[in-house]
Order: C-alpha cells, then sequence, then structure tokens
C-alpha cells in the first residue's frame, strides 16, 4: 500500500482512516477480501490505502500499530473512503480541518463507510440527518441519546445513499463482499467469500440481538414486544398501563405474565433494563453521569447512583474506575 488513495485506471480506489483505538478485527475483516478479490481476479480491481488523521502509525485498541500510509490531508479523491475506529470513539478529536475535509469528501458524493463505531464520526459531523445507519450495539444507547435526528437501525450492515454502516467486528466482511458483488458480480464475490471461509454470508439485514436476550426466544411474542417497548422508551420511560395498553392487555394480566416468566414485577424489569443500558454508557463513554441519568429516565444523578449501587454494589463512578475508564467528568 503506497501513496494516497486517487483514481485508479479500470480499478476501484479504496482507503482506510484508522482513527485512535480503532478495531483491528474490523479493519482485517474489511481489507482482506479486497485482497483476495485482487487474486481472484489476478489483477489489481482495488487499490487500497491507509491513512491517519496526521501520518502517523495508527494505534490499535489490541495495542498494535498499524503504518499509515499519508496523512488525511494527502487523500485525493477516492472511491470508498472507509472510517475505522471503535471504544472511545468520542474522544477522538478532529480539527476544523479534518472536519472540513471529511464534509468536502461527502458534498463530493465519495462513498464512505462508517466501520464499527465509525458512525458516530459521520453524525458527529451532521452528516447522518435524517439518514438510517447502523453502529456496534455497545454505542447505540449513547448514539441514540447524542443523535436524535439520525434513524438508527439495529442492524448489520445499513446504507442510506452513499454512506455504509456496518457494526463492527465480521460484518466488515459482509459489507465488504457486498461492496465487491456491487461491482463486479456475484460469482466474484461468492468465490472471496469461499476463500475466507465465509460460507454463511449474511445480507445485513439481521438485528445485532441487542434488545433481545437468548432465553427470551422461549416467551410468549406479546412479553417480547413489551421488552421491546421498554428498550426503546428508556428516557422518557412508560407506566405500566402504557405498556398493557399498547399491547393490548390488561395491567394485571402483564403483571402476571412477568411475574411467572421473570419472578418479577414490569417495573422491576424495566428498571433492569434502564440499569443495564446506564451501566454501557458508564463503563464504555465518557458521557457525564448526570447525562447518563437523564439518557435512562432517572430523575436526578443521586438517584441514579443508589439504583445503580443497589444493583451492581459499586457507585457509577466507581464502576466507572474499575472498568479503566475513569476520566475527567
Amino acid at each position: 500500500m503506497n501513496g494516497a488513495a486517487q483514481a485508479v485506471p479500470g480499478g476501484t480506489s479504496i482507503c482506510f482512516l484508522l482513527l485512535d483505538n480503532f478495531s483491528l478485527l474490523s479493519f482485517a475483516s474489511a481489507i482482506e477480501p479486497l485482497r483476495i478479490a485482487n487474486k481472484i481476479m489476478k489483477h489489481k480491481a482495488f487499490d487500497y490505502v491507509c491513512c491517519t488523521l496526521d501520518g502517523n502509525d495508527a494505534l490499535a485498541s489490541s495495542g498494535g500499530k498499524m503504518r499509515a500510509d499519508c496523512a488525511l490531508d494527502d487523500i485525493q479523491s477516492p472511491d470508498l473512503l472507509a472510517i475505522c475506529s471503535s471504544d472511545d470513539v468520542e474522544l477522538n478529536s478532529l480539527s476544523p480541518s479534518h472536519k472540513n475535509r471529511l464534509r468536502w469528501f461527502a458534498h463530493q458524493k465519495t462513498r464512505i463507510a462508517g466501520i464499527c463505531t465509525g458512525a458516530y464520526i459521520l453524525a458527529d459531523l451532521g452528516l447522518l440527518e435524517g439518514r438510517q445507519c447502523t453502529i456496534h450495539w455497545e454505542y447505540a444507547d449513547l448514539f441514540k441519546e447524542l443523535f436524535p435526528k439520525v434513524k438508527l437501525i439495529d442492524s448489520l450492515i445499513q446504507t442510506d445513499d452513499h454512506y455504509l454502516t456496518c457494526a463492527g467486528g465480521t460484518t466488515a466482511l459482509d459489507l465488504m463482499i457486498g461492496y465487491i458483488a456491487d461491482l463486479h458480480g456475484g460469482a466474484v464475490a461468492s468465490e472471496v467469500a469461499s476463500i475466507a471461509l465465509h460460507q454463511d454470508m449474511r445480507s445485513g439485514s439481521e438485528r445485532q440481538n441487542t434488545l433481545m436476550r437468548d432465553e427470551l426466544h422461549l416467551i410468549p411474542p406479546r412479553l417480547r414486544r413489551c421488552i421491546e417497548l421498554m428498550t426503546e422508551n428508556v428516557g422518557d420511560t412508560l407506566s405500566q398501563n402504557e405498556l398493557a395498553a399498547r399491547l393490548k392487555v390488561s395491567p394485571r394480566q402483564l403483571q402476571r405474565d412477568f411475574q411467572h416468566y421473570f419472578e418479577c414485577s414490569p417495573l422491576h424489569y424495566y428498571s433492569k433494563i434502564r440499569l443495564d443500558i446506564a451501566q454501557r454508557l458508564v463503563c464504555r463513554t465518557a458521557m457525564p453521569m448526570i447525562e447518563i441519568a437523564v439518557a435512562c429516565g432517572f430523575a436526578n444523578a443521586s438517584h441514579f447512583a443508589k439504583r445503580y449501587k443497589d444493583l451492581y454494589g459499586k457507585s457509577p463512578i466507581e464502576d466507572r474506575h474499575a472498568k479503566g475508564r475513569s476520566r475527567q467528568q
């Protein structure tokens, strides 16, 4: 990989923008199909480079380093710009110049992919308002809170116009194989998948299964829908009567159902969902505690901290320190 990504005669140019703490798994899953496709077609159908904001080596979340071919400002006009990030994406500090450069690509209708948490960068730039996208499930709650005008879809891959987003991990493999299929047909894409031992190609419309725990497939559809409603209404919580009305059952029947299947009340289960989401925000983001409290439907920070400690045995701040996510509040 040499030089800045630009138009390649007869080929497709791709630039991977590696941000601090990027996911090596997601990056490898995205770049390997391109190498395999070149091997299959016996020519350089895809020319790819890696860049960073400043041109220095990129540090992966695993601690390893990836050599950068160039800086973002050196990139000319790639056919696809893939933004690779992972945990702590909200801590990446893009200068006004970097932001303008990314917006310039967007305005040029360059196809832009958000890998893993890359959709966060696109949304922060204001490029996804009114559009559909996806992001790794661990960031879904923070994303919905910060970017309410973006239509976050619980899927593996989401495409809207010239923006492509995927949930990270091996979904980047599916995204890139799909991209290869668009350009060179299903036969080439299938052979790429076969060489990658990825026989079960996913369309991307599958859910990430964050809302439904594995054991919930055993409960009635009505209760599954109730739990979805609870998860979708964390900040502005619904009362038991409102939940029952939406499900077209009586509050008493809903109470009996939860007692039978979960040995708790609907509101107790609801509280656990809200605190589970709060814990992900506490341990995986730099979001201030008061904002987490409000986002998860608690009246104030002290009430939130008490409920959190009752469930997890640590205060939110103690838990953030214990998980190595201590940051300035």
